[in-house]
């Protein structure tokens, strides 16, 4: 027994799987910008420098600032760029849920298939609707995950970048994206332990 509607079903599901989680998919995008933040983070995390060490406090600071400043246009562009790419995967995050669902509805039909109906073609056929179905819930797990991952890293990469604008303006208002780099308050507990934060939730998911 060959059922054709459980056959349409896992055609129709695999296309959209291909453009919800393909190489052009907002998940792939979010990857890779999340691994470009990673890299920038490493470079711009003051809880990594010692800047009481050789008595070079004040060059070190401002060789800091002055780094912040050359990546600065970069975390802003990355930053927007998160923001943009969260809303789209909350539509896409809906969107597989609903896949899921009507995916769910013809394979629990198929399921139904009394026993005594069940020939080789359909044991065939069911390996094949387990399969997917496996795969759509995994991909909505995946874009759950993704979300609330992104979330995160979003709120703590804002309040990292208020903080340096703050700790900016504050000394002899400079401003990040214009100026010389001053010898700037770096050492500030709160700025390094969000950048911390930032880099440990970066390093996990």
């Amino acid at each position: 027994m060959f059922d054709k509607a459980m056959s349409a079903a896992v055609e129709t599901a695999q296309k959209r799987l291909m453009n919800t989680t393909g190489k052009d998919s907002v998940l792939m995008a979010v990857s890779s910008d999340l691994n470009d933040l990673c890299g920038l983070t490493e470079k711009l995390d003051p809880s990594k420098i010692n800047f009481d060490k050789g008595g070079l406090e004040k060059l070190k600071v401002m060789n800091y600032w002055s780094r912040f400043e050359k990546n600065y246009p970069a975390l802003q562009a990355l930053s927007e760029r998160l923001i943009r790419s969260k809303k789209i995967l909350f539509n896409s995050r809906t969107t597989i849920n609903k896949f899921l669902s009507e995916y769910s509805d013809e394979y629990n039909k198929f399921r139904a298939v009394p026993e005594s109906r069940q020939d080789a073609d359909y044991v065939q056929q069911a390996v094949i609707s387990e399969n997917m179905y496996q795969l759509l819930k995994n991909s909505v797990s995946e874009h759950e995950s993704a979300y609330v991952h992104l979330e995160k890293v979003i709120t703590i990469l804002e309040s990292s970048l208020n903080m340096a604008i703050y700790l900016a303006k504050k000394n002899a208002g400079y401003e990040l994206g214009g100026g010389r780099a001053l010898p700037l308050n770096v050492t500030n507990l709160d700025y390094q332990t969000q950048f911390g934060k930032l880099d440990s939730i970066l390093h996990t998911k």
